[in-house]
């Protein structure tokens, strides 16, 4: 039964811990824009935030243009996410650093969030003579191996496109992800107003060495508005080439600690689910779920977690839960894995600290993530032995002590004092319960024995004391598997057996029951899709179970009363 209850905590700590709705997280579409430039504010909430924010703190810096919803949706590890983007349009009023405040959305606050305003952009986009032209950037001009480089392309158009193709970077030796979504904004430039598209994608080099990335194009057909027959084929083809970047990719420091290489520009380890008041109980599982979350990094390169061995305690891990985003133009990775921690004796559980080396490369130097070592009180179980009552010596020594006080008799002058008539009828009825209580059990094992026989075969009109019969219960097996809930399909499973055997409480002593085989199959793969997170058995329980029950001999029953180990060791 413990078991049982541990594989259920294992099944639901994943969810408990992607169901905590996190706070509210503000990004920039771009960190550097030029006076009179546009910049879009992205504020990404959960699908339980309602409401709208308060953008009064905005405005002594930014004009606000327009606002904007975008929902998406995603699944990782099977667990469907969902998340609201809030796109704000922004003009700042002024050249300097600015720092956009946090804004309160249902209760919650935003991070804050700094942009650069230059006087000019000119340096970044393209002569304003040129009507399309192709931009790209990187950051930074110097990285690591395995370190994420912010490659940013920006298309410029002043004329209206019908149409157009734009391909995406390459480079050998580097891994290239898009992130994100499109940028969309205007910019002057010689007094003509430029559409520009911005991208961003992620590279992250292999190697060490000179990283050099090959330029995309852009294909497309301009119109004339003006020119009804442009809207029929007759526009002009339009295209532009950005530069090759090169990048000067390093190796690993040699100061850089052994293990595994993260280079991020940052880092958050944690440990939850410690009790709040330090205290726990023998066999009473708790479950610690650890979290990473890096900046720059994706979750494929971040290290398993994992606890310490622990004195006291077993540890059972999970199976671990990972994800991924974006922070602005930055790739966020995170990972998750919980551990169901039993105490295996009373006393102090000493839970050691657990230290992740990492490397910071917006500082350049070897930092360490920490999760701080914790002490917890295990308290005996709740299920342990009571002490005995005082034995009959005990009682009579106890006794006969007190006679020593005023006015008590003692013991021995008591018992002196029985006589055989009065001793008689305690004796007589001590022998008729022995005899009944005889009697009793060989009545019990007759009947049962009688009863065993009885279940080899099932009876279609068999009923429960409830009055269930054997055709009722097969029919709403039968309903219940044809569906996709898991508990129902095993209660209705469970509910059909008690109808031939009461003492049918869960799928490990049913399985006990039956023989080897196709039945017993069944059984493993419903269990191990509801704790392991495997495939609804579906059709191959229902013709497992076609024919009824395929029980053993009555005299091998009950053989093996113990569950199969969740954790085989």
């Amino acid at each position: 039964m413990r078991r049982i209850l541990l594989g259920l905590v294992l099944s639901c700590a994943p969810l408990l811990g992607w169901a905590q709705d996190s706070g509210p997280v503000a990004s920039l579409d771009r960190n550097r824009v030029g006076v009179g430039e546009t910049v879009t504010l992205n504020i990404e909430v959960g699908d339980q935030t309602t409401g709208s924010p308060d953008l009064s703190p905005l405005t002594p810096d930014f004009v606000v243009l327009e606002t904007s919803t975008n929902h998406t949706l995603s699944i990782v590890n099977g667990k469907r996410e969902s998340r609201t983007i809030l796109g704000i349009a922004l003009r700042p009023r002024r050249e300097g650093h600015l720092t956009i405040p946090p804004l309160t959305i249902a209760g919650q606050q935003t991070q804050p969030v700094t942009l650069d305003v230059v006087a000019t952009a000119n340096d970044r986009v393209p002569s304003a003579d040129r009507p399309v032209s192709l931009e790209g950037t990187v950051e930074p001009n110097h990285a690591y191996v395995g370190q994420q480089i912010d490659y940013t392309l920006r298309l410029s158009f002043a004329v209206n496109l019908a149409d157009g193709q734009l391909g995406d970077p390459s480079a050998e030796g580097a891994e290239v992800r898009r992130v994100g979504q499109d940028a969309n904004y205007q910019v002057m430039r010689g007094g003509r107003r430029f559409n520009v598209v911005e991208r961003h994608y992620a590279i992250f080099p292999q190697h060490a060495g000179t990283l050099e990335i090959q330029p995309p194009t852009f294909e497309g057909t301009a119109v004339d508005p003006s020119d009804m027959n442009s809207f029929f084929g007759g526009g002009e083809p339009v295209n532009a080439v950005a530069e090759r970047v090169r990048v000067d990719v390093r190796a690993r420091p040699a100061s850089a600690s052994e293990g595994a290489w993260i280079p991020a520009r940052d880092l958050k380890l944690s440990l939850d689910g410690l009790p709040a008041d330090g205290k726990a109980r023998v066999g009473q599982p708790l479950t610690l779920t650890m979290r990473l979350d890096a900046t720059g990094m994706p979750f494929e390169a971040l290290p398993a977690l994992s606890l310490p061995k622990l004195d006291g305690a077993d540890v059972y891990p999970d199976k671990a839960v990972t994800g991924g985003g974006s922070s602005g133009s930055w790739i966020t990775g995170r990972r998750q894995q919980s551990f169901a921690v039993v105490p295996t004796r009373d006393g102090t559980l000493h839970i050691p600290a657990t230290t992740l080396h990492w490397w910071n490369v917006v500082t350049d130097k070897a930092e360490v993530a920490t999760i701080p070592a914790h002490d917890v009180e295990v308290l005996p179980g709740a299920g342990g032995a009571v002490a005995p009552p005082p034995s009959a010596p005990a009682a009579a020594g106890t006794a006969a002590s007190s006679a020593s006080a005023p006015g008590v008799v003692p013991i021995k002058d008591t018992v002196s004092a029985t006589t055989d008539t009065e001793r008689l009828p305690w004796r007589t009825l001590f022998i008729v319960a022995v005899a009944l209580w005889l009697l009793t059990m060989a009545a019990w094992f007759v009947l049962s024995r009688r009863g065993k026989r009885e279940e080899a075969l099932p009876t279609p009109g068999r009923t429960t004391t409830d009055g269930t019969s054997d055709r009722a219960a097969r029919e709403r097996f039968r309903a219940a598997v044809a569906g996709s809930d898991l508990a129902a399909i095993e209660h209705a499973l469970l509910a059909w057996a008690r109808v031939h055997r009461p003492s049918m409480r869960s799928l490990g002593v049913l399985a006990a029951a039956l023989r080897e085989g196709r039945q017993r199959d069944a059984i493993a793969s419903l269990q191990q899709a509801r704790f392991a997170g495997g495939s609804a058995p579906g059709t191959a329980l229902r013709d497992a179970f076609a024919d009824g029950f395929d029980w053993l001999p009555a005299e091998s029953t009950g053989k093996s009363g113990t569950l199969p180990p969740l954790y085989p060791r």
